[in-house]
């Protein structure tokens, strides 16, 4: 009989076990970049992705700050002179960026993307202790919304744009998530992952692109 009690104790040991344990610690996260950040084509800015990754950092971090400094239309250039500033200044524990979009379409020498986003990475690490996820630029050249001849530019533009961000995570040592590989799946079905605008992820697409980020939150 004891022994029956004993086991079932447990076992209600073990499942309380699988919830994450709270921490009382600041934590600071901070989200930075553009439209996509902001939450462009969302139907509540609850629904952004870094809307839903904060929502994780809650479970083991209740008293969490959470600033979404993303905006639509904003180039590496805008990030550097105006996000980062402010990120400084709020010492963040963790850091998500997201750009490259608005740089394609904006035209703007690799090289000099290049350059502005080293320096943003490079800054980030010498001047707080976050840890710094970026993500690599979605394949939107696979949209149905857009005409043929644009979509065989932007692919070009894309992988060249991805192989940057990619050898600068290198150098720096900070995680990359691939989203371009996961936006594939948002073409495929872009009925139910992307937004009425055509462009934008929809609540469905945010909270993929969420679900690959916190696949990457293994210090939660």
């Amino acid at each position: 009989m004891k022994s029956r009690i004993f086991s079932g104790f447990y076992k209600i040991l073990s499942l309380f076990s699988r919830f994450p344990k709270k921490n009382k610690e600041r934590f600071v996260y901070v989200a930075i970049g553009d439209s996509s950040v902001e939450g462009v084509g969302a139907s509540h800015h609850t629904k952004s992705y870094p809307s839903l990754i904060f929502e994780k950092i809650k479970l083991t971090y209740p008293k969490g700050e959470y600033h979404n400094l993303g905006k639509s239309g904003d180039r590496i250039e805008h990030v550097v002179k105006k996000q980062l500033p402010q990120v400084l200044e709020l010492k963040p524990n963790l850091v998500t960026v997201s750009i490259g979009v608005n740089d394609i379409r904006g035209r703007v020498k690799l090289s000099d993307f290049e350059k502005d986003l080293m320096y943003l990475v490079s800054t980030l690490q010498n001047k707080t202790d976050a840890k710094i996820i970026i993500n690599n630029i979605p394949d939107f050249s696979a949209l149905p919304t857009l005409p043929i001849y644009i979509r065989i530019a932007s692919k070009i533009l894309i992988h060249r744009f991805n192989r940057s961000i990619e050898k600068i995570s290198d150098n720096l040592n900070i995680t990359l998530v691939d989203i371009f590989k996961v936006s594939r799946y948002f073409c495929k079905q872009w009925k139910k992952f992307i937004s009425n605008d055509g462009l934008h992820p929809s609540d469905a697409g945010y909270a993929l692109w969420a679900e690959t980020i916190i696949a990457n939150l293994t210090f939660l």
